[in-house]
């Protein structure tokens, strides 16, 4: 999921303690805090201890595409495009504001001349969706980008529809195949439409490129050709945790970053309405601005897409957690959750402990009783994967 990315908190502390009235260490969220990483949740919210009905399960979502070629033209009654080599490389980056989750990353990409066939102008921004996968195993999501905030009219506009791609991945794959869709008229994705899932079989207009690969070529190539500079360093391990960064009020990337999992996990929630049912979690971890010190925060969502909230604007909710590390251990910590808020903080004094166990390798899990309602629990385990390098790579 990466668009991932895509879209980390309330008020300096003894603000929020004369608002909540509660009391303690945990360093509050501030007005001016990102909102939380961007899932395939929506964002209503239902009571707590009412189980809400079950959706209807959603129709599967066509999955056709058509296949094209380099050099070939497509033309719809509201665009042309015509279909360039796929390449790679630091270019995307030296030519536009696009952040890029590790610096070790190289953005592949597809280029297209666009034309707009339309009366008016119009943003590819919310209206694009690309899907890239190496030898049938890697996928990276990604979406369009032109040099401008906007396709004028009837001009001949270079587009890439691109994805960020650990390097090792482009050392020396075999095959990669390119899906990229677009809506109608580029109007922005109907999210609710889609039952609040974004793939690229659901969008209007679907495309699909395949073609060899090999070894990488040599770096330095110019604007258009395959390569880019290296340092030299060893590239980032693969896995499941990446960098993100916060976009601002005009949907742009802010230098602000977090590292969070392109998708929720799976775990299970019980209370005095349900038993087992069905609960996603993220974990997020940042850094505050004010102190300089890490923060981690959980989000979770029962039954899949109710994102638990504290609603009260006078006090905390305050949580016991256990966490179960690699190795078997258990440990005790505390978590609050801010007036107006939709995330648990690990409080300060643990979330050392919280970072040290991602950074070993194998499995963490975490146990999560609401300390007011002992009958709310949440339960669910995560890999720490690759953690450890990409934590080290931001903080070094």
């Amino acid at each position: 999921m990466k668009k991932f990315l895509a879209l980390l908190l309330a008020m300096v502390m003894t603000l929020v303690l004369a608002a909540c009235g509660g009391g303690g260490d945990t360093p509050a969220p501030k007005e001016d805090d990102p909102p939380a990483p961007t899932t395939d949740v929506p964002p209503e919210e239902e009571p707590k201890d009412e189980e809400p009905e079950e959706p209807a399960e959603p129709e599967p979502p066509a999955a056709d595409f058509q296949q094209v070629s380099v050099g070939e033209t497509i033309t719809l009654d509201f665009v042309e495009l015509v279909i360039g080599e796929p390449s790679y490389g630091e270019q995307l980056k030296e030519n536009t504001s696009v952040s890029k989750g590790s610096k070790e990353n190289l953005f592949y990409f597809l280029p297209v001349t666009l034309v707009n066939l339309g009366g008016e102008a119009v943003s590819l921004t919310n209206s694009t969706m690309v899907k890239i996968t190496f030898d049938d195993k890697y996928s990276y999501e990604g979406n369009a980008l032109n040099f401008g905030s906007e396709v004028l009219p009837m001009a001949d506009t270079e587009t890439f529809f691109y994805a960020e791609v650990p390097p090792r991945v482009l050392e020396n794959f075999e095959k990669v195949d390119i899906q990229f869709g677009f809506t109608n008229g580029f109007e922005d994705y109907d999210w609710e439409a889609n039952d609040y899932e974004k793939t690229v079989e659901r969008f209007d207009n679907r495309y699909q490129l395949i073609s060899g690969g090999g070894a990488a070529p040599a770096a330095g190539g110019e604007a258009g050709d395959a390569g880019g500079e290296t340092d030299g360093s060893a590239p980032a391990a693969e896995g499941i945790w990446a960098v993100e960064y916060y976009v601002d009020d005009f949907d742009q990337p802010t230098d602000k970053w977090y590292i969070s999992t392109d998708n929720s996990v799976e775990g299970n929630f019980s209370n005095s309405a349900t038993t087992k049912s069905q609960l996603n979690a993220q974990i997020a971890v940042d850094k505050d601005e004010e102190t300089g010190g890490d923060r981690v925060a959980i989000f979770l969502w029962e039954y899949g897409r109710t994102m638990v909230k504290n609603s009260s604007e006078q006090t905390v909710d305050e949580y016991n957690i256990i966490m179960r590390t690699a190795d078997g251990s258990d440990h005790d910590l505390t978590g609050t959750m801010y007036c107006g808020g939709d995330r648990l903080f690990i409080d300060d004094s643990y979330v050392g402990d919280v970072i040290a166990a991602l950074k070993e390798s194998g499995t963490v899990s975490f146990r999560i009783v609401d300390a007011n309602r002992t009958t709310s629990t949440y339960l669910f385990s995560i890999e720490t994967s690759n953690f450890g390098s990409v934590y080290d790579s931001m903080v070094s």
